[in-house]
């Protein structure tokens, strides 16, 4: 029921094959527009899981995020960037991510789920929801945390019970090279000049030789 309003709501739900672990989002690319750049996400819900009000994916640090920029395709997925996700799992929130520290200065964009239930019809096809998008003022990439919430469709005694996941995904970085590696270029760009000179020195030698 769900894929059929969506796709009247102009979101294309592909069917796709991936690991079974709730919600996990993917970048697909960075596109340049102006003077910003547009990060486009899909997220893909795992087949033996589930929507309900409130689930939710949440991708961390999202550096130079350009205000109003964030996007879904669907009038059922709410958006919204505060400084820091809601990590109380009892009030509805995701898990903390043991692997990358989620930071309060740097705005987390947080796609929720608000439609009807929704439960895989076919456990085991993963359901891919593309079009997820925000801006930032930085085209670097660097590599930081997501957390998401959904609902078990499937198990003994668990159907209907909170999936929860967190790993890795791509997010724009505005950091500048560390010192070390000022350093290393620097030398590099000193190496070359150096071989420049050496070959301009060369050079007239040759020709008198000729």
């Amino acid at each position: 029921m769900l894929k059929k309003l969506l796709l009247l709501a102009g979101a294309a739900l592909c069917v796709s094959t991936a690991a079974h672990a709730s919600i996990i989002p993917v970048l697909d690319s960075v596109t340049f527009d102006g003077t910003d750049y547009v990060y486009s996400y899909h997220a893909t819900l795992s087949g033996d899981q589930g929507l309900v009000t409130g689930s939710q994916v949440v991708i961390y640090d999202f550096a130079g995020y350009v205000p109003g920029s964030i996007f879904a395709p669907s009038p059922f997925i709410v958006t919204s960037t505060p400084l820091s996700a809601n990590f109380n799992t009892a009030a509805g929130g995701v898990q903390t991510n043991a692997v990358y520290t989620d930071d309060p200065t740097i705005p987390d964009l947080v796609f929720t789920y608000n439609g009807p239930d929704f439960r895989v019809t076919s456990p085991g096809l993963d359901i891919t929801i593309p079009g997820l998008t925000a801006e930032s003022t930085f085209g670097n990439i660097t590599v930081d945390g997501f957390s998401s919430r959904a609902i078990k469709n499937s198990g003994l005694g668990t159907v209907g019970t909170v999936a929860f996941n967190n790993g890795a995904v791509s997010v724009p970085s505005g950091a500048v090279p560390e010192p070390a590696s000022w350093s290393m270029l620097i030398m590099g760009f000193g190496g070359i000049g150096a071989l420049l000179r050496l070959r301009r020195r060369q050079e007239p030698s040759l020709a008198l030789h000729s």
